[in-house]
């Protein structure tokens, strides 16, 4: 039985560029060879609100060095560890006291049943968020969809933002909500199919998302395909790629597990070919710069990077950036270090 789909396969055409970290495979880019875009990138950040004192009393410096460089947003997380909406809203309190970012709030919803969610969603209006990151959130270990009570999907939970905001018109002097969504450019675990990743970035939309986060993934070539079957659907959403900073093979190894993929294999030969910490986080972070260039290079709209919370790393990483890459980033922002 053939089944249909807003989306459909597509071929694509793909050539290897090849760097000193290793070989690419990206997808043809819409303007000629050495063109530059004169449009600037997104800059944005994402971090997580402190599991401990210790991090709390770091966190201040992890802001400072992130507001310097002026970000369009910084989304919070929400996890069961920082205590759900409760850890996100403490975050972006501080966030909002003592720097000028702009907080994008992650709203998971395996955080609270449905009606506690519009609570923490009006309490965020009251802090100042106009932006949400609606996520299903992961499951509890076992599961197989969020609790009794709970919004199944993110699609829904879109849904649910948008009805509060018609609900708040005049507290947002007729504005609204910006709501972004996951993308999974390598295929969410649960996906049978590419098609059906794109056919819920299509509800995700319909239901009033304006753009979307990819998930973890290493090939250009994925986010280049994804964004031609998106547009195959009538899926217009821009789609940003989220990049962790690589700077060992214990992290990758982890990240790699709690998204459902595999390591590239030439990124653990890499790896684990350094004689010492220190030479594998050296590895680490060019293979990421490599890897933002040849996103920039097929056209993304901006970049999102996962911080960890450490501000160092995310320094070194920006700084490897070529110059026509950073002046894309800085362009029209305020002195950036």
């Amino acid at each position: 039985m053939t089944t249909l789909s807003a989306s459909a396969p597509l071929d694509t055409h793909t050539s290897g560029r090849t760097t000193l970290a290793g070989t690419w495979a990206t997808g043809t880019s819409e303007r000629e060879p050495g063109q530059q875009p004169e449009s600037p990138l997104a800059l944005s950040f994402e971090v997580m609100p402190p599991r401990s004192a210790e991090q709390q009393e770091r966190s201040g410096e992890l802001l400072d060095l992130l507001a310097s460089y002026d970000p369009d947003y910084v989304a919070v997380t929400s996890a069961v560890r920082t205590g759900w909406s409760a850890g996100t809203a403490a975050f972006i309190s501080q966030l909002s006291a003592t720097t000028r970012l702009r907080p994008l709030a992650h709203l998971a919803c395996t955080a609270a049943p449905r009606d506690e969610l519009v609570t923490w969603i009006e309490r965020y209006i009251d802090s100042g968020v106009r932006g949400f990151l609606a996520i299903r959130g992961d499951l509890a270990p076992g599961a197989t969809a969020p609790p009794s009570g709970h919004l199944a999907h993110a699609d829904a939970l879109v849904t649910l933002l948008r009805s509060v905001e018609r609900n708040q018109v005049a507290r947002l002097c007729a504005g609204r909500f910006a709501i972004g969504v996951a993308a999974y450019p390598s295929g969410h675990p649960e996906s049978k199919r590419p098609e059906e990743d794109i056919d819920v970035l299509a509800a995700k939309q319909r239901n009033g998302a304006d753009f979307a986060i990819t998930q973890l993934f290493f090939n250009p070539a994925q986010i280049t395909t994804m964004s031609r079957r998106a547009d195959l659907a009538g899926v217009t959403l821009p789609i940003i790629p989220g990049i962790m900073p690589i700077t060992g093979s214990a992290r990758l190894t982890r990240m790699c597990h709690l998204s459902g993929l595999t390591p590239p294999a030439y990124i653990a030969q890499a790896l684990a070919a350094a004689g010492s910490p220190a030479e594998e986080y050296e590895i680490g972070l060019s293979l990421t710069a490599d890897f933002v260039e040849a996103l920039v290079e097929v056209g993304v709209p901006g970049l999102h990077f996962y911080t960890f919370n450490d501000p160092t790393t995310i320094t070194e990483l920006l700084a490897r950036l070529s110059p026509q890459t950073r002046a894309r980033l800085t362009n029209n922002r305020k002195d950036t270090p």
